[in-house]
Formats: C-alpha cells, structure tokens, sequence
C-alpha cells in the first residue's frame, strides 16, 4: 500500500502563539536548595584561596590581596544575584502533545519536546529535596543534543503527575501505531 506524503506549508498567522502559553512556575522551595548548594560552593572557595594563601604564601602585595578578595567577593554577589533572578525564569507546561521548559534571564532558552520524540522518562529525589517533599523529571528524546530536559523542583504530586502523563501518552500512542505498549 503506497501512502501519500504530505507536508503543507504554514502561513505565519496559523502558528500559534507561543506568548498565549501560560507557564507555571517551579516551587518557590527548589530556591532553598540552588541557595544552599551556592552557599556550600561559596564556603568551598573561599576556604580553598584561603588554603592556598597559608601554604604557598605568595609575595602580593597588599592591594594585590585585596583585589583577589574583591574579585571573589564580586562573583559570589553575581552567583546569587544570577540565582535569584534566574529563579524567576524557571517555567514549565504540559500541554496535549508536548512538555514545555523555560529557563534562564541572560539568556532565555525555551525547549519543547514533544511527547513521539521522548525515548525515556526518570523521575529523581535527592535527600535535600525529599525533606522538602520535591523531586525532579528528566525527559530523554532521540535527538543528539538539546532535546533533553530536566525540571527541578517540582512538588512530588506534580512530578509523578507528569511522568505518569507522559508515560500514558507514549503507550497511547504506540498502540494506536500498532506497536507494542
């Protein structure tokens, strides 16, 4: 049986609007942990120069010292600042037929993947997020990069609701395709 491909054009007036998308933002809880994984990396790198100034004393002077002290100073103000406003952009929907993710205020990246293309679905929980009672959904598809997805700090509820829709739909669609579910 021959099919007839077909693949009409689509006037830019008849692609929806991506701006009507209403997103939903991450739990406001998943901030606690971007801050106390900052605050850790923070300790981590001061304690680090501090480390290296007492054993391998360098002959600075002291404006030299000072400026390495500002200079770290100024990229852990940036690294929070970057957090907390970033936070803000940190946006997802599930739609009918696709899972919508954005991120990023610098740099805005909206990813789409549509539920054919996912290969496999992995809900996770570190231990800092089951005490806040989240978890995360990483979404893998054929692609070779920049298909991939991974939402953090959604409630437990919403998170397994999504893997359990996605799941659905995937199974839906392969045994409409005659494959196996």
């Amino acid at each position: 049986m021959e099919q007839n491909f077909q693949n009409p054009q689509i006037l830019d007036f008849e692609i929806p609007d991506f701006e009507d998308l209403k997103l939903t933002a991450v739990s406001p809880k998943y901030l606690k942990i971007i801050l106390f994984n900052l605050g850790l990396f923070s300790v981590f790198l001061i304690g680090a120069v501090a480390v290296a100034f007492y054993f391998f004393y360098f002959n600075l002077r002291l404006i030299q010292v000072w400026a390495i002290v500002i200079g770290i100073f100024l990229m852990i103000v940036f690294l929070f600042l970057n957090a907390l406003i970033g936070f803000k952009f940190r946006k997802y929907a599930v739609r009918e037929k696709d899972l919508v993710y954005q991120y990023g205020w610098l740099k805005r990246s909206i990813i789409i993947v549509p539920f054919n293309r996912i290969q496999h679905v992995k809900v996770e929980q570190g231990w800092f997020s089951r005490i806040l009672n989240l978890k995360s959904i990483a979404v893998f598809t054929a692609g070779v990069n920049g298909g991939d997805v991974i939402i953090n700090g959604l409630p437990e509820e919403i998170a397994e609701g999504i893997n359990n829709h996605i799941r659905g739909t995937i199974s839906q669609e392969k045994t409409e395709d005659g494959g196996e579910a």
